[in-house]
Parts: structure tokens; sequence; C-alpha cells
């Protein structure tokens, strides 16, 4: 009777304890069903280009997401407008050329914050209000890039307190969104430093629910 009383709370707190998911590939739904909070359409995503110099220009083509789902007119476009310049990016240089890509086109800067640090809440409040982040990618949890460890930036259309979701630059499609738990998406984000760019501008409204 001893040994069964003993089971019995431990089968009750099983029961209780989130479902754990590893992380997946998938469409606009989290693995549990719930919808994406960005749901930006297939029309809008874009491939990773690289600079003038061939390097990579993941950081601009995830704040061109960003501008695309949010209606940031002076950025969209950006990806093809640092074609002319080398790839790469960091905090200092995106601030650089936001200002001078609104300049040339005569509009206001757009007003954005650059976050570096490892707080998931300041993802997790971006994406639940709507706004799409653009942040660091050190390595993919689903086996992507080999398993290799990258310099990489993605748009992040998901957070909360169950599931993270990434959309890759270098792997856009609707059905190709990464979806992981915040355990499993925190290093891929922080590992060589969390770096996050957010348009403040409000996203679309959320779609009607009955």
């Amino acid at each position: 009777m001893r040994r069964k009383t003993l089971i019995l709370p431990a089968l009750m707190l099983l029961c209780l304890a989130p479902l754990a998911f590893g992380a997946s590939v998938g469409g606009n739904t989290a693995p549990d069903g719930r919808q994406i909070h960005c749901d930006l359409p297939a029309s809008e995503m874009l491939r990773n280009k690289g600079g003038s110099d061939k390097a990579g220009l993941c950081v601009f083509t995830s704040i061109e997401h960003s501008a695309r789902w949010q209606n940031v007119p002076q950025l969209v476009g950006f990806r093809d407008w640092m074609t002319k310049y080398p790839g790469g990016g960091y905090p200092e240089k995106v601030a650089a050329k936001i200002k001078q890509i609104c300049a040339e086109r005569g509009m206001p800067e757009p007003k954005y914050l650059q976050y570096t640090g490892s707080d998931l809440e300041v993802l997790k409040l971006a994406c639940q209000s709507g706004r799409l982040p653009a942040v660091t990618y050190r390595y993919s949890p689903t086996g992507r890039y080999g398993g290799q460890k990258i310099w990489h930036m993605v748009s992040l259309p998901h957070a909360d307190d169950q599931f993270f979701a990434v959309l890759d630059n270098n792997y856009p499609g609707p059905g190709l969104i990464e979806w992981m738990t915040p355990a499993e998406f925190r290093p891929v984000w922080t590992e060589g430093g969390g770096w996050a760019v957010v348009l403040l501008d409000p996203g679309p409204p959320p779609v009607p629910k009955n």
C-alpha cells in the first residue's frame, strides 16, 4: 500500500507537467496547435543574398521581413539596397545603414530597438505585441547546416512560454518554420552574444477568432 501511495502522486505530477517537444520543422502552427504570432505570408518571405563582397546580408534580410510585416516602407527593399555594400552586420552598422537609406529616400527613420543580452522576455513581448524581431542564430537545433555553428540572423515570428519559432532566410517558406522550446532557443540566440533588432511600429491586427 505504501508503494502505491508514492507512485500515485508521481503520476499526478507527470500529468500536470507540460508536454516536452523536440525542435521540429513545420508550418504556421506550433506542435501543440497554437497559431503563430506573426504569420508572414509566403509572398513576403525573402531569401538571403550577398553584399558587394559576397558576404551574406542575413541581418538586413531579417530586418526587411520585419518591415514587410509591420508596414515600415522606409525599410522595404533594404536587402537589395544593401547588395551595393559589403555584407555582414552589427548594431552600429545597422544604425548607420538605416540612417543612410532613409536619408536617400527622403523618409524619416523608423523607431526601432536594438537589444543585446539574454532576456527572452524582451522577445516574447515583441512577438506577443505583433512585432517580428530579427535575432541572432548560432546553430540549428533541427540539424540544418550539418549541425555546425554559424554566424547568422533570422526572424522570430513566435515567442511564448512554450514555443519559439524561427524563420530562416536561408530556408524561406511557409512550411519551413523551426519550432523549439524556450530552453532550446536560448543557446541558439545567446551563444556568442544575443542581439535582436525590433521595429517599434505595430504589426497588423490579429486574425479575428470566434
